[in-house]
């Protein structure tokens, strides 16, 4: 029975590549769902001919910058080889690791601004780590696209709230009109799929980018069986929960199983990690004297965490970074958190963060005055040549990206796509400014 259905989904894929002239993107977040659909958007491709490959399909992941050490390294090794398969046989598949700007990082945020860790009443950090930076990317698509059609790995037997959420949106030929995109249509090819099915699917057949699922198995295994954090587009897609793949600072949750079965299994990081989640908490609770005790509104309550807290989050994160030997914080993000550490109620004097870095045995930076030139360098380049300075990073990030290739063909075109989404970002604006 589910080879028939596995044989449907593709046979649905591929009748939607051919006849469909909309451009695709898909969804991926690493775990089993996306990356069974991912490998099927590879083998439609794969199935065309070269000579109708003529559609742009684009995969986006989203990386929180505080994801799970062992799921980065495993979705970063992933994507390296998708971008690979798709050069090497002219899939024209672009792979996006999309993340959150500096200014909206979740240390920019807590350390920085004084946001208080995230809870279940006020989790502040979904929309801007996860939801905005994909759906930045698909407005600006969207900007030279009339419509596109959104893969997705959701299935219903997900959970309850899961199926009545899918069943509940409007169809049309199979496909669902996007709750806050209404020019996005969602393609679910798995939906009707049982968890028992993906697997024996994934453990069947070997990726078409090659390698197979053994390893992804056994990070599911070794973490306790939790899922993974989907890739979020809307707030409609539910929150990671109490059994995910996702951000090890996440203080939304009681218990973090992932974090605690892959430090089970011998990932000594974890230790380290969940340890500074347990600090997380401690600086989260008004009652330890952490917490300014008026709002940012002025009205009496807890309000954002006070400027010494955010010193000494600084100095333990810091020493977290020597410990893990992980890269936890950019030097970017330090830049920005002086900045508004400079705009804070008790304001600091312009020099705490370059105190605390220097203070810090053992740790190699960069100069942040130089980061701060780099920055100042591209905005005054962008001025120069009539783009904007995020088309700019955009570009030297893509550089950067086809660096490892021997060859980087695709990159001119890819290069030439980031081009064309500024000049339909600037015509979208100038036609929003005239007067009606």
């Amino acid at each position: 029975m589910s080879e028939n259905k596995f044989q449907e989904i593709k046979d649905n894929l591929r009748e939607l590549y051919l006849k469909d002239e909309r451009p695709w993107l898909v969804g991926f977040s690493g775990g089993k769902d996306s990356t069974m659909v991912a490998a099927m958007v590879f083998e439609t491709v794969l199935s065309v001919p070269k000579e109708q490959r003529n559609k742009e399909v684009h995969f986006v992941c989203t990386d929180t910058r505080v994801e799970i050490p062992a799921i980065v390294e495993a979705i970063e090794s992933t994507l390296a080889r998708m971008r690979k398969c798709s050069i090497e046989n002219d899939l024209k598949i672009e792979v996006h690791l999309l993340r959150p700007p500096a200014e909206q990082s979740f240390w920019a945020n807590i350390i920085g601004r004084g946001y208080p860790p995230p809870n279940r009443t006020f989790r502040w950090c979904t929309q801007r780590l996860k939801i905005d930076p994909v759906n930045r990317f698909v407005e600006t698509r969207l900007g030279r696209w009339s419509e596109a059609i959104l893969h997705l790995g959701a299935r219903r037997a997900e959970s309850a709230s899961r199926a009545q959420t899918l069943a509940g949106r409007e169809s049309r030929n199979g496909l669902t009109r996007h709750a806050d995109l209404p020019r996005v249509w969602v393609s679910n090819p798995i939906e009707h799929l049982s968890t028992e099915e993906v697997w024996a699917w994934l453990l069947q057949y070997p990726n078409p980018w090659g390698g197979d699922n053994r390893a992804l198995y056994k990070l599911y295994a070794n973490a306790g069986g939790g899922g993974e954090c989907p890739i979020h587009i809307d707030t409609s897609t539910p929150s990671c929960g109490n059994s995910r793949f996702g951000c090890w600072t996440c203080t939304v949750v009681e218990r973090d199983k992932a974090s605690e079965g892959l430090l089970a299994t011998g990932d000594e990081r974890m230790e380290h990690l969940l340890s500074f989640r347990e600090t997380l908490l401690e600086f989260r609770e008004p009652s330890n004297g952490h917490r300014d005790m008026r709002r940012m509104n002025g009205n009496d309550g807890p309000g954002p965490l006070k400027i010494e807290a955010r010193r000494e989050l600084l100095k333990r994160l810091l020493k977290l970074q020597e410990e893990t030997n992980l890269t936890l914080i950019s030097d970017e993000e330090l830049l920005l958190i002086q900045k508004f550490w400079k705009a804070a109620r008790d304001p600091d004097d312009g020099r705490g963060v370059a105190r605390i870095v220097n203070k810090q045995k053992g740790l190699v930076m960069t100069n942040l005055k130089e980061v701060n030139r780099l920055r100042d360098l591209q905005e005054q380049v962008a001025q120069e040549k009539q783009i904007s300075v995020e088309t700019l990073r955009r570009l030297l990030a893509k550089v950067e990206e086809y660096s490892e290739y021997e060859r980087p063909r695709g990159l001119q075109d890819d290069m030439l796509n980031i081009l064309r989404d500024d000049l339909a970002q600037q015509s979208l604006a100038e036609s929003s400014s005239k007067p009606l």
